[in-house]
């Protein structure tokens, strides 16, 4: 089959385009023919070594797929030959055909396409986790999405809505807010305007929950718009700056600051991953949820299209099709 190999740390014009051996399931695991594979800012960071996780190379990048089962191994019970699927393999989606341990295959909800679950889980798991199990966001609440057209920014929306609460977002040109829009986000704040933080404190009222996948200057801002009791939960750093903090700031208004590791919960809490997985399908079967699909590329295109998402030039999710 063909790949995308990582032989060393390198950037995504650097990866090699090659023929591997077919995998094989071992017990306990399922072979996928790839359909669609999702690509995620990590992706970048994790050929160029600067992941909290660093695999032995070489490797294939690609931590999420769709698709159909092909083979199964021993011991596995919940998925035969011809079933369709989408799948968290952690490496090796920028390829043909994956292995992929059962337990982190999970049933496409009925009438997603490949394409739609190849971006399905990693981004909306982790807004879920980071909505629902660690802010704990209320109906009755109003929640600041930073880069609301990205892909954790994007089912961040959507899920805050399917919550019932007021959502807020920011992007940074014309095109990425009228994005987040057209997803249902109550007001769209351009992030490049020094006064964003202002506006919402003096004419908004504040906020009760950010979910905050940039860091920088946004994470600043941010506590400077958080209400009484409020919750920032931290996602990630696409801006490149991980920001310190003044904890006084949180003492004077009460504001708690959390982390949300979501690689975490696929080993520690499998229960919670469940309760996620059927959540998520039954919101995108109600309406309520679909992945934004910015654009498809065929698998040779791998490079050219990470380095898209690597610098932001992307909304939503960037498919790889094989």
């Amino acid at each position: 089959m063909k790949a995308y190999v990582a032989e060393n740390w390198c950037e995504p014009e650097e990866l090699v385009y090659k023929e591997v051996e077919d995998p094989t399931p071992k017990p306990g695991e399922v072979v996928m023919d790839i359909k669609a594979s999702g690509m995620n800012f990590p992706d970048m960071l994790l050929i160029q070594g600067k992941y909290q996780l660093r695999p032995k190379r070489p490797f294939s990048p690609g931590i999420e797929v769709a698709g159909v089962i092909s083979a199964v191994g021993e011991g596995v019970t919940n998925w035969k030959v011809g079933d369709k699927a989408m799948g968290l393999c952690w490496l090796g989606g920028y390829a043909e055909k994956v292995a992929i341990a059962e337990k982190n295959v999970y049933p496409m909800p009925t009438g997603m396409s490949f394409e739609e679950a190849a971006g399905f889980i990693v981004t909306y798991q982790s807004s879920y986790f980071a909505i629902v199990v660690r802010a704990n966001l209320k109906p009755t609440e109003t929640m600041l999405v930073h880069a609301g057209a990205g892909g954790i920014g994007s089912s961040a929306i959507q899920i805050g809505k399917a919550l019932g609460a007021k959502v807020y977002a920011t992007a940074g040109s014309e095109e990425k807010l009228e994005v987040i829009r057209n997803l249902g986000a109550d007001l769209a704040l351009n992030y490049n305007e020094a006064t964003w933080s202002k506006k919402i404190r003096k004419e908004y009222g504040g906020v009760d929950v950010v979910i905050d996948p940039v860091g920088g200057d946004a994470f600043d801002k941010s506590i400077l718009c958080t209400n009484f009791e409020g919750r920032i939960v931290v996602v990630g750093f696409t801006s490149g700056r991980i920001p310190t903090l003044a904890v006084n700031m949180l003492l004077l208004n009460n504001i708690s600051v959390m982390g949300v590791y979501w690689n975490l919960y696929q080993n520690d809490k499998p229960e919670a991953v469940k309760k996620c997985v059927s959540q998520l399908n039954e919101w995108y079967v109600q309406g309520k949820v679909k992945p934004l699909v910015y654009k498809t590329y065929p698998l040779r295109d791998a490079p050219k299209a990470l380095r898209e998402v690597g610098t932001r030039k992307t909304y939503g999710k960037t498919i790889l099709i094989p």
